[in-house]
């Protein structure tokens, strides 16, 4: 069958540009280093290659989220030391505070130290990230979690929520401790109570130190004429009772802030014991015994856990000036346990920011491990072997001039050629 010059002319035009469209191919494979640049070379495998580069960017989320939870709780544990080191320095001023040997310009210059550290101690736990977040205030985290009330008392205005962030498809990582939980919920022998209110009853035990009697006592002769002072709200109160006959732990319910009843009752229960009688004179409480000393020590008041600047509950005699006794909880022998505890409970939140920075650290080297299996994958699937493009591209290369110099040659043949 003959070809006509044109159609042969158009056939060879149509081959070398699929020689050049294969020719430009290989060259952008070898610039980008990708064997499939568009999804119609290979429709499966660009479907297949498009999902792992999907799971693997969704994987690189992961590994971000798990490096800012870690950064959280690395400050947070940092936040946490220092709040140990505060409460650390408070426990030996309150050692010193208790010493015989200590002075009054010592106990102020104790008081002075204490108030700083409570300032600091609010300044640490209203710490933010570096992307200005609030570290222990939950879910709220664009507020300052701690401030004061009208009271002058440090309350938490955060949630109770847990901050979190994704770090698998099916983990979520804490990146922080719940403010409420490591400030403000310290279990003591009298309830729970805040740091801050423990530092302020310490505070506040210095501020009155020698204003006020632990111990009431008087001749058995001369009686003790008592007046105890409180609220409206019935309270158990309990002391110890000592008179000629013995000391005794006297408790009685549900006593009224200046009210004798219940408290004559419970006295009078214990008389055979200590040799102590109670009676009523003139809305006043009278102790009196036939010989030897009548005094009160060890009071106690139900819901007075710390000391205050102004206490509420107290027993004043009938001296000019009259003696206050008020209850242990004020005393500055009361205020060392309760800052044991305390960085007794920031010790345990520290073991749970560890905890927690532990599991995302493990979470992070899964991640990893995840994403460098992905990472091949992509890389077997999605990158071009260069020595093989290089060849092919060089096979195209000289069959498309070997082609075209056969062309010319044709092109350039007439009649006469032929008939030689």
């Amino acid at each position: 069958m003959s070809i006509s010059t044109k159609l042969f002319s158009d056939q060879m035009l149509t081959r070398f540009s699929q020689v050049n469209e294969e020719i430009e191919l290989r060259q952008t494979k070898i610039s980008t280093g990708l064997e499939i640049t568009e999804a119609s070379e290979k429709p499966i495998e660009a479907v297949k290659l498009s999902a792992l580069e999907q799971s693997l960017t969704q994987l690189k989320g992961f590994q971000r989220n798990t490096t800012t939870a870690q950064a959280r709780l690395s400050l947070g544990d940092t936040v946490l030391a220092s709040v140990d080191g505060i409460l650390a320095l408070l426990r030996e001023r309150a050692i010193s505070a208790n010493t015989d040997t200590v002075s009054a310009s010592d106990l102020a210059a104790i008081q002075i130290d204490v108030a700083q550290s409570r300032e600091a101690l609010i300044d640490l736990a209203n710490s933010r990230t570096s992307d200005d977040q609030a570290l222990f205030g939950g879910y709220a985290t664009d507020i300052e979690p701690f401030g004061l009330d009208t009271n002058g008392r440090i309350q938490y205005r955060g949630d109770g929520g847990q901050h979190t962030l994704s770090a698998s498809e099916t983990t979520r990582l804490p990146t922080s401790v719940n403010g409420a939980e490591v400030f403000m919920q310290v279990e003591t022998s009298d309830g729970v109570a805040s740091i801050f209110d423990i530092v302020d009853s310490f505070e506040a035990a210095l501020l009155t130190n020698g204003s006020y009697a632990s111990t009431l006592s008087a001749d058995a002769d001369e009686s003790l004429s008592l007046s105890f002072n409180g609220d409206r709200v019935p309270r158990d109160v309990s002391f110890d009772l000592q008179g000629p006959s013995g000391t005794v732990s006297i408790t009685a319910t549900d006593v009224i802030g200046g009210s004798c009843d219940q408290l004559i009752s419970a006295i009078n229960e214990q008389s055979s014991r200590t040799g102590v009688s109670a009676t009523a004179v003139a809305g006043r409480l009278v102790l009196s015994a036939g010989t030897g000393t009548i005094a009160l020590s060890a009071l106690k008041i139900e819901g007075v856990e710390l000391a205050s600047l102004e206490p509420r509950f107290t027993i004043m005699t009938d001296d000019e000036p009259p003696q206050t006794m008020v209850p242990t909880a004020q005393t500055l022998d009361a205020q060392l346990e309760k800052l044991v505890l305390a960085g007794q409970d920031i010790a345990v939140s520290r073991t749970k920011v560890g905890a927690r920075l532990k599991r995302a650290e493990v979470q992070e080297a899964l991640l990893q491990s995840r994403a460098l299996t992905l990472e091949i994958d992509v890389n077997e699937l999605g990158s071009a072997d260069l020595g093989k493009v290089v060849t092919e591209l060089q096979a195209l290369l000289v069959s498309r001039d070997a082609a075209m110099q056969a062309y010319a040659r044709i092109g350039q043949s007439n009649l006469f050629d032929f008939l030689k």
